[in-house]
């Protein structure tokens, strides 16, 4: 896996393996899910429902070959359950099949962006003595709290169920608020949930999204009776940003990309900012820039902190052309290097 600041670049594999885990922990924690509900949540990409029934057909053959059987739930509804037949009998694993499962997992329990580490880890832990994972897993307080909120929330979000939470915002101040929890997603080491607030006759109020860290819910909890639907052109994707782009908006930088890099760096960027021709309004440093290196491209993109922008575009190995502060910080930053390095 490439990782970087920020993100985590993952292949057709990776993400068939975290979309399997996540399916599993979700059957796990739930008596029941929804088709609709399955096809939101873990394949918001699909558009087509027959190429949603073949991806969900695939993962349900994989997660069989790991013996959670999934099928249809009796009843007139569109509902998803796990068999009876998946806990009819334990089977211990082989060391080399236990072997291969601890190599499989063990990317995604220390891996931060994943939001369902800790249920992955505690599963581990009753599969086998191969495993490294005592059968209670013991957590520091402060990590075993958002953990706790962390299931409710996905809970929450899975039976379409309203939430009441306790969130610190970054001022300090507590506030209480009624959220429905659409999707959640990772970024440096923290998990966000993205949540619209609830009206006191239950209804999801416009315009009202918000991205929550989970690190700051201090209490969670169900609230009986109104329910939510996730609207069909949600994708949590649209409110992941980059690792400057956490805060108000300050101003707006513009950068040069090689070209022979573009393809690669479009997929850094998780589709913020915007591909442009060089013109007179992006002032002296682009005609330099441009003048110098003709094979290159211009990218700008919204930023919320000049000094993070300056490391990620070090990290990148791309180069600020304006805002004037934005090329100082980078040029500050690379003299830091060039002097400790």
């Amino acid at each position: 896996m490439d990782e970087r600041e920020g993100y985590s670049a993952l292949s057709k594999d990776d993400e068939q393996a975290t979309r399997i885990a996540s399916l599993a922990l979700a059957f796990m924690s739930s008596d029941t899910i929804s088709d609709d509900t399955i096809w939101h949540s873990f394949y918001p990409d699909l558009t087509k429902p027959d190429s949603y029934r073949t991806a969900f057909r695939r993962d349900r053959a994989a997660l069989a070959e790991c013996g959670i059987m999934v099928s249809r739930a009796d009843g007139p509804e569109a509902l998803w359950c796990v068999d009876s037949a998946s806990f009819v009998e334990s089977t211990e694993l082989s060391d080399e099949d236990a072997m291969a499962l601890d190599v499989a997992c063990l990317p995604l329990v220390d891996d931060p962006d994943f939001p369902y580490g800790a249920e992955l880890r505690i599963a581990l832990s009753k599969i086998d003595d191969a495993f490294d994972y005592p059968a209670s897993v013991s957590l520091p307080a402060e990590e075993r709290t958002p953990s706790r909120q962390l299931a409710t929330l996905q809970e929450c979000s899975l039976s379409r169920l309203v939430a009441q939470i306790d969130y610190v915002r970054a001022d300090g101040t507590t506030v209480k608020r009624r959220i429905a929890p659409y999707g959640f997603f990772g970024m440096r080491g923290h998990l966000y949930m993205v949540a619209p607030s609830i009206d006191e006759s239950g209804a999801v109020i416009e315009g009202s999204a918000h991205t929550y860290r989970i690190d700051r819910v201090r209490r969670a909890s169900k609230v009986a009776g109104p329910s939510f639907e996730i609207p069909e052109d949600f994708d949590v994707r649209d409110w992941q940003k980059l690792p400057f782009q956490i805060g108000s908006v300050t101003c707006e930088g513009v950068f040069a990309v090689p070209v022979q890099a573009a393809q690669e760096f479009s997929k850094v960027t998780l589709g913020k900012g915007t591909f442009l021709e060089p013109d007179d309004t992006l002032g002296p440093d682009a005609a330099a820039v441009t003048e110098q290196s003709p094979a290159s491209i211009l990218w700008r993109v919204e930023i919320s902190s000049v000094e993070d922008a300056a490391s990620w575009a070090i990290a990148e190995d791309v180069t600020p052309i304006a805002p004037p502060e934005l090329v100082s910080a980078w040029r500050a930053k690379l003299k830091g290097v060039v002097t400790y390095g």
